[in-house]
């Protein structure tokens, strides 16, 4: 690909990027404090890489943390804080949230796999955050409580995130070497994950409906709640009744008591009929 070639680096002024004007991050300092991954992340996710331009700055060096980094650390922090004993390789889960984020991770897979093997670095950077977002923002924290539900133990959970972790490990080593490096040899406590087999989407369970399906659920999730806010009313406050408009709405007949919780409303109400809304 020469797309990049049309692209130009430009400092935090926006101006041409010049070691005499100083204009831009000073290296040492960003790999001290965001660790080298940061910068890498930044630049294999930047416009420059799809031939726009890439400014240059903290912030958006940053962002790469926020985006993949953190969100995996947090999931593996999360994983060994809570697990009582040692977690394994399984997709064995009926549970609608494990089988939805092991569907999901295989198609993470599958599309960072094609877009890496098409040198495409920054869509192989996209279905990584991506899933990120859905692995933490969604099903963590929709699972804390099989997590930690007083003496009950759930087993299928952390073997689902140890399966997801250790998966994604390996998927996302090229992107951030450093951070999965960590992460796999403390899941596996074997040598290297840049040693080790790339993963096989197919080894991962096939459920496109189901991912779907919950893709709509943590979307419509999302919109009711910017509807709170715009009306300003506190997500504590309970609601009687939330109706979704949009076409095939009864393929989410199964996942109204999820939107019914997460959006704290005492009803779910589908119709097809957006026109009627």
């Amino acid at each position: 690909r020469t797309v990049a070639a049309h692209g130009i680096v430009l400092g935090d002024d926006g101006q041409k990027m010049s070691k005499s004007k100083g204009n831009y991050p000073d290296v040492n300092e960003v790999f001290d404090r965001d660790g080298s991954d940061a910068m890498r992340w930044f630049l294999m996710s930047s416009p420059i890489l799809r031939g726009g331009n890439l400014i240059v700055t903290e912030q958006g060096i940053r962002e790469g943390v926020r985006q993949a980094m953190l969100p995996m650390w947090n999931a593996y922090s999360f994983l060994r804080l809570y697990a009582s004993q040692p977690a394994e390789f399984s997709t064995d889960s009926t549970n609608v949230l494990d089988r939805y984020i092991l569907a999901k991770l295989r198609e993470a897979v599958e599309n960072t796999t094609a877009a890496l093997d098409a040198t495409d670095v920054a869509s192989a950077t996209d279905e990584i955050r991506t899933f990120c977002d859905a692995l933490t923002n969604w099903y963590v924290r929709r699972s804390r409580n099989r997590f930690w539900e007083g003496d009950t133990v759930h087993p299928e959970a952390f073997n689902t995130l140890y399966t997801v972790l250790e998966t994604l490990s390996r998927v996302a080593s090229p992107l951030l070497p450093m951070t999965t490096e960590v992460i796999w040899r403390g899941l596996t406590g074997e040598r290297s994950v840049h040693l080790t087999d790339w993963p096989d989407a197919s080894a991962l369970p096939e459920d496109p409906q189901l991912v779907e399906a919950m893709d709509a659920v943590r979307s419509i999730s999302s919109s009711a709640s910017s509807l709170r806010k715009a009306h300003k009313l506190r997500n504590r406050l309970p609601l009687p009744k939330l109706t979704v408009a949009m076409p095939n709405a009864s393929a989410l007949q199964d996942f109204t008591s999820i939107i019914a919780d997460e959006v704290n409303v005492k009803d779910v109400e589908l119709t097809d009929d957006v026109a009627s809304v």
